[in-house]
């Protein structure tokens, strides 16, 4: 059984546009069209997903709404998908804090340095590895299809771990287990980090309103217990 994450940044607030730490401050998107997920609803149309989950912060909940209406009743509010809280910088921009000294040291080692009234690196890890662990267990549990852990994609070398990211899926007679996961910037970057020995958190870059789509191969159990 192949397993998708359909992993969707929100889309643009007016502090995207000013470019201000937004973490878990609540501002709402730009009105209509203003908020770029014009290709979100065309890419998220028809699409059959088991589950849905998003961050309960409004940009998040107003973009699922923006392109996808008809899942809102069927959505799972996670705060654990939030995104870091950076505490006191929250709406303030690079060019307002660039002569505060712990900001830049911040900047230098995001995770040695906690923003003033936020949330550590530890704590932020701790939280997103958190939800996960149990989206993966809920990916199998959806339908009670995948009864194992995730195996690593198919196109990757063998390796001791369980989990996967694949650039492209494989191919199935059988439609994927979908998921669609709303959430973050941040948020995104970690969970791909996580996925995918060797990707960096920096590695990952999805603008507002834009997918990560991650790929896994789940392990089916035969009556005899052996996995196809």
């Amino acid at each position: 059984m192949n397993v998708e994450w359909w992993l969707v940044r929100h889309g643009l607030t007016a502090w995207n546009t000013e470019r201000r730490y937004q973490g878990h401050s609540d501002p709402p998107l730009l009105p209509g069209e203003a908020s770029g997920l014009t290709e979100l609803r065309r890419e998220l149309e028809g699409v059959n997903f088991a589950a849905v989950y998003a961050s309960d912060l409004r940009r998040c909940l107003e973009t699922l709404a923006w392109a996808r209406p008809d899942l809102l009743d069927k959505v799972h509010i996670d705060p654990r998908l939030r995104e870091m809280n950076f505490g006191q910088w929250e709406g303030q921009t690079y060019e307002m804090l660039k002569d505060d000294e712990r900001y830049r040291a911040w900047i230098d080692d995001p995770q040695a340095i906690t923003p003033p009234g936020g949330e550590s690196w530890q704590a932020f890890q701790s939280r997103v590895s958190e939800v996960c662990r149990d989206l993966l267990e809920r990916s199998g549990a959806v339908k009670g299809t995948v009864s194992g852990p995730l195996n690593r994609a198919s196109d990757q070398p063998a390796e001791p771990l369980s989990l996967g990211l694949a650039p492209q899926p494989s191919a199935s007679a059988q439609e994927p287990l979908r998921l669609l996961i709303v959430t973050h910037g941040g948020v995104m970057s970690l969970l791909c980090s996580l996925l995918q020995p060797g990707l960096g958190f920096w590695d990952t870059h999805v603008g507002p309103g834009g997918i990560q789509r991650l790929y896994f191969q789940g392990q089916e159990e035969s009556e005899g217990g052996k996995g196809s």
